[in-house]
Order: C-alpha cells, then structure tokens, then sequence
C-alpha cells in the first residue's frame, strides 16, 4: 500500500526545507491530537469526554447522563508551521523559487499535520476510526556531509481503528476505561542534499524508504472525581505495556510503541450560563521517551460561555497557546496557535504552528 503521503510532500517539496523530527519524541509516537485539547496546553487527562477521551483518557466516557453522547461524521484538522505559510507564499505566490529563499529558513522546522476522526460516542462506549499524517522537514548543515546542505524529512501516517469502554463505581468518584485500538502504521524517514529536494515526494513515497507495520495495541485511563472535592484527578497509560507493531515486508523489523504514562488535574466552576477550569498534566512520567522533564508540562484553561461558544489558552513545554471553538450543535469550528518544541530541551528549537478543525455531526 502506498505511504499516503504524496498529496502532503508535493506541496512542501517545492520549499524542501527541514530538520528530521526526532525519532524518539513523544509527538512522533503521538497518533491523535485534538485541536481543542492544543488550545489550552496540550491538556485533558483529567476532564476527557466526548470522542476526545478515546485518546486522551478513556474513563471520560463515563462522564455524564443519559446514554449518548455524540456522532461525528466527519472532523478534518490540520497543523502547520508558520513557517510553511511563509515558505508557500514565497514560492507559490511570488514564485520565488532559488537557493537564497530556502535558506532563509535553515535551522527551522516545517510541520505540516492531518487528522480526521468518525465515529459513534455512548456514554460508556464508543467505536471509531481515525487517519492521521505527520511530515516534518528542516534544511541544515550536516557535518558527516563536510557541512553540506542537507534536507532531514521524517514522516508518519497512521490508520486506527478504536473500541472504547468505560464505567463508573462508588456513585460515580472513581472511572475507569479502556481502549483497544489497530494500528497500520506507515513511517518514512530521508536525509537527502539540498540539491536533490526537488525529488523528496517521491523518496519519501518509494518502497526503499518507506515502512509499513501493523500491530494491536490498548490504552488505560482513570478519574478520581469525588463529589466533594473541588478537582478531579486523572491518569493515563497509553500503550500498556508497549504496543508491537509487526511487518510482514523484508528486512523491516518489529517494533513497539512505548508505554507512556501520563498524569494530571483539573479544578472546574460551572454556574447555569458559564464555566471556568484550570488544568495541568505531567507526560511521560516514568520517563519512557522524554528525559528533559519541563518538556513534558503542560498547562491549560478554558472558559465557555452558554455551552457552545469558548476562550482556551495556557502553556505546551513551557510556550504559550491560544483557542476559540464555536460548536453549534451540527457543526463546531476550533482554531488556534501554539508551540512544539523540536530540539532536545525547551527553548532550544520552538516550533510555531496555527491549527484548525471543522467537525460535522450530530
């Protein structure tokens, strides 16, 4: 099957610039990302619900009354670097196209992300489909190639089928979920000279590059959420246990999606028209991927107003976000900005990115 990448490369091949997104980072091994949940910090293990709980915490599902919670027909997003506005505007629209415009943006990361998420949400239950694609670029200077210019590209599309559950005990404090998921995972990773960008969507698509694994994997969360406190508590594990993804293509190895366990919490106020929270999670707490712990902080907060209209913003490692969503019913609208940090240590290599999704459902 085909990388499913050729639509997204060809529109960054022609700027052909980038640094490789590090193969052990979190986001690399991130397979959903809620535009919503980036507004406020990257936050939610403590407060996930609606279809956002299948990847975020589960538990969530068992949040509220009644039997059902959503449908979401369909609910494109995506995520670019600033950069990657600029660049295209330079080449598509000034058709600036020589060396000099490239490198203007060395050392500087290019993102390009996107996701759509479908599926039926039960309070308790939920079944679902997700599709999702990563790309990241840098043009640097490489020092194995006598300091040549050389492009890093690294690349990830991942289809998952989702089977979710959760339920409640001891009147409703204390929730439990799981989900179990299929992954078909597709990864590309290329250094070429920058004199040879011009061919990165095809090498990025061709079988010497590219490789294709497929595994089972299931996620745990839980909620601590007694009537009488004034924050809820929340935790979960994805990947329990790591998950083994598996190929059946030659000379491409296994490999396994690590466990990450993520922890947090979230103090809300709601009266009849509005409501306030505050939130902060704590990723990767044992360490399995990121060492540098201030990358892995993050903080949020939202206030909604009559239920369909809300402000988000807090902190992603340490950089600032910002949010609106607008959700009338059939359609809901998020938009935002934040801040990926590609090197190895906050501050060193931040990433600015613009994010947006329309969902349509019921």
């Amino acid at each position: 099957m085909r990388l499913g990448i050729r639509s997204i490369a060809l529109s960054l091949a022609a700027f052909a610039a980038a640094q490789e997104l590090r193969a052990d980072s979190l986001e690399f091994y991130t397979l959903y990302r809620s535009p919503y949940y980036l507004g406020r910090g990257d936050t939610g293990v403590a407060t996930a619900d609606n279809h956002e709980a299948i990847f975020y915490n589960p538990a969530g599902l068992a949040l509220g009354k009644g039997i059902y919670k959503e449908t979401v027909l369909i609910s494109p997003s995506v995520q670019v670097s600033t950069q990657t506005k600029d660049v295209a505007r330079q080449v598509m629209v000034e058709k600036n196209n020589d060396a000099e415009t490239f490198k203007n943006y060395a050392g500087k990361n290019i993102h390009f992300g996107l996701n759509n998420f479908t599926g039926v949400v039960f309070r308790r239950f939920a079944l679902g489909g997700l599709v999702s694609s990563d790309l990241n670029v840098m043009l640097g200077k490489d020092a194995d190639q006598n300091g040549l210019e050389t492009i890093h590209a690294d690349a990830a599309v991942n289809q998952v089928a989702t089977l979710a559950a959760a339920e409640s005990f001891f009147d409703e404090s204390f929730l439990i979920g799981t989900t179990l998921k299929y992954i078909k995972r597709n990864e590309a990773m290329l250094e070429i000279s920058a004199a040879d960008a011009s061919n990165i969507a095809d090498k990025l698509d061709s079988d010497d590059v590219k490789q294709s694994r497929e595994g089972y994997g299931v996620d745990l969360g839980m909620m601590l959420r007694p009537k009488s406190w004034p924050l809820s508590l929340g935790l979960h594990i994805e990947n329990l246990g790591t998950t083994k993804l598996g190929s059946e293509e030659d000379g491409v190895s296994d490999k396994r999606l690590p466990q990450i366990v993520t922890a947090g919490f979230a103090v809300e106020k709601t009266t009849k028209t509005s409501s306030l929270s505050f939130q902060a999670d704590f990723r990767d707490v044992l360490g399995a991927v990121e060492k540098n712990a201030f990358k892995r902080m993050h903080m949020g907060a939202e206030v909604r107003f009559l239920k369909f209209i809300g402000l988000t913003g807090g902190l992603n490692q340490g950089y600032p976000t910002m949010g609106f969503f607008a959700n009338f019913y059939v359609v809901r609208m998020d938009i935002g900005i934040m801040t990926q940090e590609i090197g190895s240590s906050a501050g060193l290599r931040p990433d600015q990115r613009m994010m947006f999704r329309l969902m349509a459902g019921f």
